[in-house]
């Protein structure tokens, strides 16, 4: 399985995505990044797999992220 994780400027951003994503079947975990984190600390939505369409579906609503297409061996896969 596939794990995508989208990077969110904020909080807010990752639960209306994780809303988004649920609604439509996408299974989703927001986490913290830590402060060692590439892209500082903030918050990050994993999800499951199909990414392609996931960012599709945040793209139509205008949800600003960052995506990583490959999950990194520490993270918990869903």
């Amino acid at each position: 399985m596939t794990n995508c994780i989208f990077d969110m400027p904020s909080y807010t951003y990752a639960v209306k995505g994780q809303r988004l994503l649920r609604q439509r079947g996408y299974p989703s975990v927001i986490k913290r990044r830590g402060r060692d984190s590439e892209n500082g600390c903030g918050f990050s939505l994993h999800v499951g797999d199909r990414c392609g369409r996931a960012a599709e579906i945040l793209d139509s609503y205008s949800v600003p992220y960052t995506i990583r297409m490959d999950g990194a061996a520490d993270d918990d896969k869903l």
